[in-house]
């Protein structure tokens, strides 16, 4: 990687994906990186709030259902840190009538499982041009 490449690299809009199924955030890490995203991953929620901390994404991806402690918790500690104030959490879930519940803890938005690619990197795309806007 040359030296323009890794500051190119650095000031492409961070994602954090926290998801405990190995193929899924394989295609989502392949294709948010298509498109120009840095793609942090974790794999239950005890890291997602982790990572979140560390790496102060610009948007988090966050499975509902996933070992150590589930999305709603992650998403609501997450809530709780003032140093991720204004991060969008997109909760991605199969669950049918999942959407009073992700709301309650502090999602923003909500993607269904399986993923409409056009419709999910429109979301992912207006949710990082937002944070950038009220920044």
């Amino acid at each position: 990687m040359q030296p323009s490449d890794a500051a190119e690299a650095e000031n492409r809009p961070v994602v954090l994906v926290a998801e405990d199924h190995e193929d899924s955030r394989d295609a989502m890490r392949t294709l948010l990186d298509a498109f120009g995203y840095r793609v942090v991953e974790a794999v239950n929620g005890r890291q997602a709030v982790e990572r979140a901390l560390a790496e102060r994404p610009d948007l988090i991806l966050m499975d509902m259902m996933m070992p150590l402690m589930d999305g709603l918790q992650a998403t609501r500690e997450i809530r709780a840190a003032p140093s991720l104030a204004g991060v969008p959490v997109i909760a991605l879930t199969a669950m049918e009538g999942a959407r009073d519940r992700v709301m309650a803890a502090g999602c923003d938005d909500l993607v269904t499982k399986p993923i409409d690619v056009r419709s999910f990197l429109g979301r992912v795309r207006g949710w990082i041009e937002a944070r950038k806007q009220a920044s």
